[in-house]
């Protein structure tokens, strides 16, 4: 039987799920948006660490530099220009919390509910909620978000759900923020799907596109310097991205649904210190709510859901 236990992290609490036959297991702060901290997952009989999350309440906090580990964004993933937006003829302003942006949505640290545990002899599943209540003026829009994650024997799925509680028509996009744990980047390599790269002026999509070659095909992470968002291509169905480890003979399959109003984008990044590989599923583009790339318009009591799954496999 799976399980789940509650631990504590620096006076918050975390949702352990535990496969008890594997070993494999996730942990879930949900005082902090129901934030992804742990996965480690098992492959050919020992267990691997997966994801790299926050190790101290400092850096789960963003105190000092904030790198949104394992981070929930919604009601936007990545950057909205200048911190403003024009949405049906009237301009809504966004605090700028990253120079000239503003970054990765408005409920990253916010305090979600725990409504559902389950436990069989196949899964464990945690089902969390958020209301967020147009209090403010950047984003005065109403609904509500659902997270569910299930752990099963070989891999993390994570649904999402989100409802416009309004009485009016809401932009919205959403996304998840995991950083990968790489051993030696030099011998890493990375297979996107089919997909096109998003021309950037700084971090922002031009509109156009740009000539790639990594696109649906192994390249090399050695040497390389990523921080590039692509369109996928697939217009309905499952997509994955290959993070393939060279070194230990294994790879972790990022799968995601892949359609109108799903996760048809993704954004890979590679952090300075080069441990870790961002591989971020989103519903839209950077800067979503101004050049309407994938940008989901919700109407009143209008609902979606969209998920991804995580996975360990051998070569």
């Amino acid at each position: 039987m799976f399980s789940i236990t509650r631990e504590d992290f620096f006076g918050e609490e975390t949702i352990k799920l535990s496969d008890p036959i594997t070993g494999a297991y996730t942990s879930i702060i949900p005082s902090f948006g129901g934030n992804l901290n742990e996965l480690v997952l098992e492959e050919t009989g020992r267990l691997h660490s997966i994801i790299s999350g926050d190790a101290s309440l400092d850096s789960l906090k963003g105190e000092q530099v904030n790198f949104y580990r394992g981070a929930k964004l919604s009601p936007f993933p990545n950057r909205v220009a200048d911190g403003q937006y024009n949405f049906r003829d009237q301009i809504y302003t966004l605090n700028k919390n990253n120079g000239a942006y503003a970054l990765h949505g408005l409920i990253w640290n916010c305090p979600f509910r725990i409504v559902r545990e389950e436990v069989t002899a196949d899964f464990a599943v945690i089902e969390l909620t958020y209301d967020y209540i147009s209090n403010y003026t950047g984003y005065p829009f109403n609904y509500s978000i659902c997270i569910v994650y299930r752990l099963e024997c070989f891999q993390l799925i994570c649904f999402t759900t989100l409802q416009n509680k309004g009485n009016e028509t809401i932009p919205i996009g959403d996304g998840w923020h995991p950083y990968f744990h790489v051993n030696n980047m030099d011998l890493m390599k990375l297979k996107l799907p089919a997909c096109r790269q998003l021309e950037m002026d700084g971090c922002i999509p031009t509109g156009s596109y740009v000539e790639s070659d990594l696109s649906n095909k192994e390249v090399s992470l050695k040497d390389q310097e990523l921080d590039h968002c692509f369109e996928l291509i697939v217009e309905n169905g499952i997509t994955e991205t290959h993070l393939i480890d060279q070194d230990h003979k294994r790879e972790i399959v990022l799968w995601q649904e892949c359609s109108e109003n799903k996760y048809s984008f993704l954004q890979i990044y590679i952090p300075p210190d080069r441990k870790s590989v961002a591989i971020e599923p989103m519903t839209c583009a950077p800067d979503a709510f101004n050049n309407k790339m994938g940008l989901i318009e919700l109407e009143p009591d209008e609902r979606i859901k969209i998920s991804f799954g995580i996975q360990l496999k051998p070569l």
